[in-house]
């Protein structure tokens, strides 16, 4: 079988799953440009994609090329990037066997409602010819739900990041290690997390990584504390600094997933992020918590979760071990090839995302 994926740029969230798919399968990946800029700014780096082959920029022979395949075709970015908008409009034209992978729209204020607006025209207009839609935690079923999009071609989605060979670490002494990795903006929600650290007198065991127009901000509301603003970290050494803490705190006003939460579980590090990350959808039991942005809880769940940690190693090997299991790449290009299977009706049994089993 043959799988097209058009992308707007080579992303190294896609790249364990494409790369562990192509060994089952043809898989063709079709980008508009190589890296974007900004991921570059925040570390990223141009992934190993294996077997997969990857074309960048096609021009228009290419593309018509392209379409002369007998392959299913994955569109990330319908709506909100050029390539794959014009890909997903040839697809519909030629009544080809497609499907779109999106995060859930940002349904928050006035231009949320606008969103919502934008996606139940495309429903109306191009509902019959997606054969499944891909989408991210609760939200991301729940938008394309309340769109009038049908259930039965909505799948959970997520990222899924590479796996490293690093060290679980077990913490000698008793203040946990706090850390944030994440845009230095008003969506990630950092100096909400500066102000209930610095309240519950932990900012002193507080890292920060990542770079953002609220860096000075940031660095005057840490001046004279012990929190540790590293800005930007390459993103081959952040895992050895993930593996060395106690929790990761991804507090995102909102977040489509949060990759980070993956990179974390992976380390053995548990999470507290916000109900508005997709990410959240994989946090239970001893994996982490999830606060309310709404309810404004992140000191109250902070401070309860605090008093279990840290964990030993017994724990943390528990939670790395999970990760492999349910969020690798290997287990979502299994996942995704019955996901296929229940699409062409090769199997009657509709498939359950393995980290919400």
């Amino acid at each position: 079988m043959t799988f097209i994926f058009w992308q707007s740029f080579l992303c190294i969230l896609h790249s364990a799953f494409l790369r562990n798919l192509a060994e089952i399968h043809n898989v063709i990946l079709v980008s508009e440009t190589e890296m974007d800029p900004v991921r570059i700014k925040h570390g990223f780096y141009i992934p190993d994609f294996g077997e997969v082959q990857v074309i960048i920029s096609p021009n228009k022979n290419e593309i018509t090329q392209l379409f002369k395949l007998d392959a299913i075709h994955v569109i990330s970015g319908v709506q909100a990037f050029k390539l794959p908008s014009e890909a997903f409009k040839i697809a519909v034209k030629k009544n080809l066997t497609a499907g779109i992978f999106s995060e859930p729209f940002n349904w928050m204020g006035v231009k949320g409602k606008l969103r919502f607006f934008k996606y139940w025209l495309f429903r109306m207009r191009y509902s019959k010819h997606i054969c499944f839609i891909l989408t991210t935690g609760r939200r991301g079923r729940k938008c394309f739900e309340s769109v009038g999009f049908s259930k039965s071609i909505i799948y959970d989605w997520g990222y899924f990041t590479e796996t490293h060979a690093i060290t679980v670490h077990e913490n000698q002494t008793k203040n946990p290690k706090l850390l944030f990795i994440g845009s230095i903006d008003t969506r990630k929600n950092v100096l909400r997390l500066v102000s209930v650290c610095k309240k519950l007198e932990f900012i002193d065991n507080l890292i920060i990584i990542g770079t953002g127009p609220l860096e000075n901000q940031l660095q005057q509301v840490i001046q004279n504390t012990g929190c540790n603003y590293l800005g930007k970290v390459p993103n081959q050494e952040i895992h050895k600094i993930i593996a060395a803490s106690d929790v990761l705190i991804l507090p995102s006003i909102y977040d489509g997933w949060g990759a980070v939460v993956n990179e974390a579980l992976m380390c053995g590090t548990p999470v507290i992020a916000s109900d508005n990350c997709g990410a959240s959808v994989l946090l239970q039991g001893i994996r982490g918590r999830m606060f309310s942005i709404e309810k404004d809880n992140l000191e109250e769940v902070l401070r309860d979760f605090l008093t279990v940690l840290p964990y030993d190693i017994g724990k943390r090997e528990e939670i790395k071990s999970w990760a492999m299991q349910n969020i690798s790449g290997e287990t979502a290009a299994k996942y995704f090839d019955a996901i296929i299977q229940h699409v062409l009706k090769k199997s009657p049994q509709r498939p359950i995302a393995p980290w919400l089993k």
